[in-house]
């Protein structure tokens, strides 16, 4: 905990200045555009017809709940952070004492490790780990991935984290096929109710769905990373600054936008179709919501620096699991970064300007994380199983982990084998930041 409250305090004072990071304060920028939504949000309307806003309703009740609780929105939006960070902790902290506790180990070090990777990626990641909005989405994801023996919660926990930031929602791919009725029934029933209390305390919360349909390439991603080697090659590439961030700014970006994130969406797919059909049960399924995750960022026209804070989520809760093939994954990913903080903020205008050496961190940024995914897809794909009827489940139903057709159990873990949901786990142009997306 002290490790947790001295790291926190280090990014708070370079976000404020009072600790020396080049660029530090340009990370608040977003929180300054939280802070002015948060106005219009606390009158009940949602910023419709703003090509800023890009988030799912839930987002909306926590930028205003911002504006109510602290002397600004801005020191709302700190405390709501630091909240939440404080809870992922403390939710990896108990599940590592469950996971240490059924494995018979009482060392500190496999109680404590996934805490303490948790506390060590916000280092990694920098200060923008407080200075966005992602920490929540995150806790969502993760408190689905820890309640996966009670399929119901989880569902409903994923469903608080796709009202929030979408990508959560792929957390359902953790569950076992048994389970799927029980967690999808509680997704559905949990979204249900937010989207209703949202419709009755303000309007437009849906208006993002159609904002951002025109979008184009951000700089950051990884089908934009060609266009940056041919700008540093001698090439002119125009830039414009669109969707609140910096775009590739031409005709033919939106085609392949469409053509890579579309190829995204089908191998997704894929995997929720290899769960249906019973392919994954030999898969922990938090491996295979990273590998998900990780296809998501791949192919997505976005690549924000801020998005690292979803792969420290998922990753702490992956190494819990001593049946995970992706411990060489999350270390290529450790790399991508640790060298994405080293371009955001402060190598942000050289990367632009395609200086050489900004260029070349952001390569190593955009390769390894690329790596990272299809190793991951390639652990999968070698683990699938013949597609069945139904799951077998060969143990007797008073072992640890074995539970009934509702998948709840008295205990709370991550799936770590076939059918088994037990808790079984181990030891410029312009001059700023990309906005959130």
């Amino acid at each position: 905990m002290l490790a947790w409250i001295a790291s926190r305090a280090a990014l708070l004072g370079i976000i404020i200045g009072w600790l020396p990071y080049p660029d530090g304060p340009l990370v608040i920028n977003d929180v300054l555009l939280y802070s002015e939504w948060s106005q219009l949000l606390v009158t009940g309307r949602f910023p419709i017809g703003d090509d800023m806003w890009q988030y799912p309703p839930g987002a909306g009740a926590v930028f205003a709940l911002s504006a109510l609780i602290g002397a600004s929105p801005v020191i709302g939006f700190f405390v709501i952070a630091l909240a939440t960070d404080a809870a992922i902790l403390v939710m990896l902290l108990v599940a590592g004492a469950k996971s240490a506790k059924i494995r018979a180990f009482n060392s500190v070090t496999a109680t404590t490790r996934p805490a303490w990777i948790w506390v060590i990626s916000a280092l990694l990641i920098g200060p923008v780990f407080l200075a966005r909005f992602d920490l929540l989405p995150t806790a969502a994801a993760v408190a689905a991935l820890l309640l996966i023996t009670h399929p119901r919660l989880s569902g409903a926990a994923a469903a608080v984290g796709t009202l929030l930031k979408i990508w959560p929602g792929l957390t359902l791919l953790a569950l076992p096929r048994r389970s799927l009725v029980c967690g999808a029934t509680g997704f559905v029933v949990a979204a249900i109710a937010i989207l209703m209390a949202v419709s009755l305390w303000a309007t437009g919360g849906v208006s993002f769905v159609g904002e951002q349909q025109s979008r184009g390439l951000q700089v950051e991603s990884v089908a934009a990373w060609p266009f940056l080697i041919a700008q540093g090659s001698g090439a002119t590439i125009p830039l414009e600054f669109r969707f609140g961030a910096m775009e590739i700014d031409l005709a033919v970006t939106v085609g392949i936008g469409t053509v890579v994130t579309g190829l995204g969406l089908i191998l997704i797919a894929g995997l929720g179709l290899a769960r249906l059909l019973g392919m994954l049960e030999d898969i922990p399924g938090v491996d295979v919501v990273l590998t998900a995750l990780l296809i998501s960022m791949v192919t997505s026209r976005v690549l924000s620096p801020q998005y690292n804070v979803w792969l420290a989520g998922i990753a702490a809760v992956a190494l819990m699991d001593p049946r995970t093939r992706l411990r060489p994954v999350i270390g290529l990913l450790a790399i991508s970064v640790t060298v994405t903080q080293v371009i955001y903020p402060f190598g942000y205008g050289s990367l632009l300007s395609g200086q050489w050496w900004a260029l070349g961190l952001h390569s190593v940024r955009i390769l390894s994380l690329v790596a990272a995914t299809i190793w991951a897809l390639t652990v999968l794909i070698g683990q699938l199983r013949a597609p069945s009827r139904r799951d077998r489940d060969p143990r007797p139903q008073n072992e640890p982990g074995s539970n009934d057709s509702a998948g709840d159990s008295a205990e709370t873990g991550v799936q770590t084998s076939a059918g088994d949901s037990s808790s079984d786990y181990d030891d410029p142009k312009v001059r700023q930041l990309p906005r959130s997306t």
